[in-house]
């Protein structure tokens, strides 16, 4: 059934069946671990160990509606041009004897097949976001563009002239899946922000069982970007593409950065959005992160916060704002993050009023808090005590607030005492950190490093700056491949990238750093904003841009500006709020929530690039 595919020792047929088990939403697995699928060994092998994937028959085959969202209306626009199948890959394309694994593949086809210019592969980052429905989400955001303006007259036609290309990566979703668990329990661990001698012990302890949770597991040292990438290369060949045509967004920058340093002559058309430092390690990353998260909580959500200080009863000084967060006790931090995931508010400009809404609901209740110690041990006390408190003159922000408020009561009292947990990752968890594990060597191996740079930088970036010293890749026992000089990517083609000046999650630092390395990229910011993943915000300057990349190839120049759309205006009125919440919206909004959802849910799963 869906969602049962994790690692196994059973070997399947790829090619034809493959196409019919995604097309009923079944599970795939891996295949023949210990062994080759295909033969008895009587056989001797060809001169091109790849050749019998290269030569494997794809059956395209109509999708499940249940797992494509057969009630959308984007399902319902594109359901006569999208089709599902399966791919077998080598488990290990240094040594396809070690067997094979399965990647799950949708397509779009072009809407005017004389036209057609290639196909676009999309991935929507992670490490361990599933972008098995990002062809539909991206045919049907774009081909709903408005067609009033030059980009919406420039994005349909890219839908109409390439297939768009969906794919899970192995590890994930539909694809050979990979799971981190073993029996035993992980220590208590507090906010990332507490430094006592305990919690870092705490850390420590879970991070080394993690990661022999996914050392345990043969399939964890074949999910690596390398093997993806050349599995998003034999997805070319299959499909009859010279040239390889890509979206990547977040960790997709990396992904996209690699298979141009990799194959530099078969890139066509590539776009970078919202882009990581892919210049060394790949756990810099981790470091730039927590600076660029605290950056926004500092500064963009508490500067919105002090132009409007009789909605949110939180004053005009920015400073003084952003240190309502900073003065919160630790298990307040937890409840802070976990009440609608502080990440979905980091992930998108146009949430900035949920922000200061957050910051103004832990305002009030860290208040009550210290007024009566006791409602710190009775969470009835504490609910009656926020149901009579003003959180704002303005009735809709003040049940807006206090609901905020009323939700992170629960977490706050689980964080006092925080219990022990299984050593387990989620699916998307169990991808993400073998990805950074296996990528690059650990940027410093000694684990003191990681809790002197956990101490410094819990102190600079409270949000999340402590969770450096968790680093699982300190117990790997190095990579499992090794990343390509990226000097290589220069003889790719032309690159198109895509940043926000304040990204919180793709700090704009790396990008640079990136950018800098990349001779041949053309980079557009958008500044006064910090959205990550820009494809869905529907900014003209930038979707124009993109528009004319993929359809003509034309860039403009080295570096460009868009500016960032207007901050939304708050909604004092709670019956108007929900009146625009409740009106009816077309393909393209739909559309675009279709995304950042998908995005949301990527950004929540952990840290995430």
């Amino acid at each position: 059934m869906a969602g049962t595919n994790d690692f196994s020792t059973s070997c399947q047929a790829g090619g034809r069946r493959g196409g019919r088990m995604l097309a009923q939403g079944l599970a795939v697995a891996v295949l023949g671990v210990l062994a080759a699928c295909g033969g008895d060994g009587a056989v001797a092998p060809p001169d091109d160990p790849l050749q019998p994937y290269r030569e494997q028959v794809v059956d395209w085959q109509p999708c499940d509606p249940e797992v494509m969202g057969g009630d959308s209306i984007a399902y319902q626009t594109f359901k006569d041009r999208l089709t599902c199948a399966t791919i077998r890959v080598p488990l290990d394309y240094s040594n396809t004897s070690r067997g094979d694994a399965v990647v799950a593949v949708t397509r779009v086809a072009a809407g005017e097949p004389s036209q057609r210019q290639g196909a676009i592969l999309i991935n929507p980052g992670g490490p361990g976001g599933d972008g098995l429905t990002m062809s539909l989400m991206l045919a049907s955001l774009w081909s709903g563009a408005d067609a009033s303006t030059t980009a919406g007259q420039l994005l349909p036609t890219i839908v109409q002239r390439y297939d768009m290309i969906g794919f899970s990566p192995r590890g994930v979703g539909a694809s050979s899946r990979l799971y981190c668990a073993t029996n035993g329990a992980l220590q208590p661990e507090r906010h990332s922000s507490d430094r006592s001698e305990a919690n870092i012990a705490a850390m420590l302890f879970n991070a080394h069982a993690l990661a022999d949770a996914c050392l345990r597991n043969p399939l964890a040292k074949y999910v690596n970007t390398d093997n993806t990438v050349r599995d998003m290369d034999l997805i070319r060949e299959l499909l009859g593409d010279a040239k390889f045509n890509y979206y990547g967004i977040s960790y997709g920058t990396w992904l996209g950065a690699w298979y141009a340093s990799l194959f530099p002559e078969r890139v066509g058309r590539m776009v970078l959005d919202s882009s990581m430092d892919v210049t060394g390690p790949i756990d810099v990353n981790l470091v730039w992160q927590p600076m660029s998260m605290q950056r926004v909580l500092d500064s963009f959500i508490p500067e919105y916060a002090s132009a409007y200080p009789g909605l949110y009863s939180l004053g005009t000084d920015p400073a003084a704002i952003a240190a309502v967060f900073r003065g919160l006790p630790e298990p307040m931090r937890v409840a802070f993050d976990r009440v609608l995931s502080l990440h979905s508010v980091l992930n998108l400009t146009r949430r900035v009023e949920r922000g200061v809404q957050l910051i103004a609901a832990a305002k009030g209740m860290h208040w009550l808090i210290e007024e009566d110690s006791a409602r710190a041990q009775d969470p009835n006390a504490l609910n009656d005590a926020l149901m009579e408190y003003t959180f704002s003159d303005d009735f809709g922000q003040d049940i807006e607030i206090r609901g905020l408020a009323q939700a992170m009561v629960e977490p706050y009292f689980e964080a006092l005492e925080p219990a022990p947990g299984p050593i387990s990752l989620r699916n998307s968890d169990s991808v993400f950190h073998s990805v950074v594990c296996n990528d690059t060597p650990v940027s410093n191996t000694d684990t003191q490093y990681w809790v002197g740079l956990g101490n410094e930088m819990a102190a600079r970036y409270p949000y999340s700056g402590g969770s450096v010293t968790r680093h699982l890749c300190l117990d790997w026992g190095g990579p499992s491949v090794v990343k390509p000089p990226l000097s290589q990517a220069a003889r790719a083609g032309q690159i198109l990238m895509l940043q926000s000046e304040f990204d919180a999650l793709t700090a704009t630092e790396g990008a640079l750093r990136s950018f800098e390395q990349l001779p041949q990229a053309h980079l557009v910011t958008v500044t006064n904003h910090y959205t990550h993943g820009l494809v869905g915000e529907s900014i003209p300057c930038v979707d124009e841009m993109i528009g004319r990349y993929f359809l003509d190839g034309v860039v403009a120049g080295r570096s460009s500006v868009c500016e960032g759309p207007p901050l939304p205006e708050p909604t004092s009125d709670k019956a108007n709020r929900m009146a625009k919440m409740s009106a009816p919206k077309d393909a393209a909004e739909l559309a675009r929530e279709a995304l950042r959802a998908k995005l949301d849910e990527i950004a929540a799963s952990g840290a995430r690039f």
